[in-house]
């Protein structure tokens, strides 16, 4: 087996009950090699010393690694009380692998989400995302930079189908997307710059606590539908967030 590059992440729920705190990042080829192993069937000593092709004493090293970790286990072999069953003690969340990612097409995301457009669902993928966000964020993983790139595509996507020359029918435009969608309530405030006001958030109105924005989605989706309008890239600040303990979200047009 090659591995370039290789790392795999791990919840270990063996270190502490909470999920912000207990990922373990492996970037060890070798351990890498083992913990690919395990997670398919647990297996004995002499059988991963077979499968990973190197030393008994290399492989015992790194076994004791990972079991001081919490990472792995092992069992008595009940044909063999002599003999270790190992299995993976901790559950596998994922792995990334550089050699693969040049494997991908550039624009590998913005052909599915066109597959979505054309099929008239992106209400659907804009749920299927959010869905996806909140399922890592309960393992601690934050992919607000992914989200934001996300919301991008389908703001870009989004301004086609509600823009208008005319500023105020354009917002109101959004506005009825908004509420058809279940995305929430906006509303705007417009002086030197423009502030837009969401209710009823569709991505953080029910996130937990945590002092922070999380609405990465929806500001991409709105930074590039602002930014087609006034033909310039503009920036989008998150002022308030139902995650920051606020009662409403709130961002701000930041030219």
């Amino acid at each position: 087996m090659t591995i370039s590059n290789p790392i795999q992440i791990i919840l270990n729920n063996n270190k502490t009950n909470h999920p912000m705190v207990d990922i373990d990042i492996i970037k060890s080829p070798m351990k890498y090699e083992i913990l690919d192993l395990l997670r398919h069937d647990e297996m004995n000593f002499e059988d991963i010393v077979k499968n990973t092709s190197k030393s008994k004493a290399s492989v015992s090293m790194h076994l004791r690694d990972l079991r001081k970790e919490g990472i792995v286990n092992y069992k008595a072999d009940p044909e063999d009380n002599r003999k270790k069953i190992f299995f993976l003690n901790s559950e596998y969340l994922g792995s990334l692998d550089s050699s693969r990612i040049k494997l991908a097409k550039k624009d590998q995301t913005k052909l599915l989400i066109d597959e979505f457009i054309k099929n008239d669902e992106i209400d659907y993928f804009i749920l299927l995302t959010h869905t996806f966000k909140s399922l890592l964020f309960e393992f601690g993983m934050d992919i607000s930079p992914v989200l934001q790139k996300v919301g991008n595509y389908i703001g870009k996507y989004l301004y086609e189908k509600l823009k208008d020359d005319d500023l105020d029918t354009f917002l109101n435009n959004i506005s009825k997307y908004w509420i058809k969608n279940n995305l929430g309530k906006l509303s705007y405030n417009i002086n030197n710059n423009i502030e837009i006001t969401c209710i009823d958030c569709f991505e953080s109105m029910h996130s937990e606590k945590i002092g922070l924005p999380s609405c990465y989605l929806e500001k991409g989706m709105l930074e590039t539908l602002f930014s087609e309008y006034f033909k310039f890239d503009i920036k989008i600040l998150e002022t308030k967030c139902y995650s920051m303990g606020d009662e409403k979200c709130v961002y701000e047009i930041e030219p």
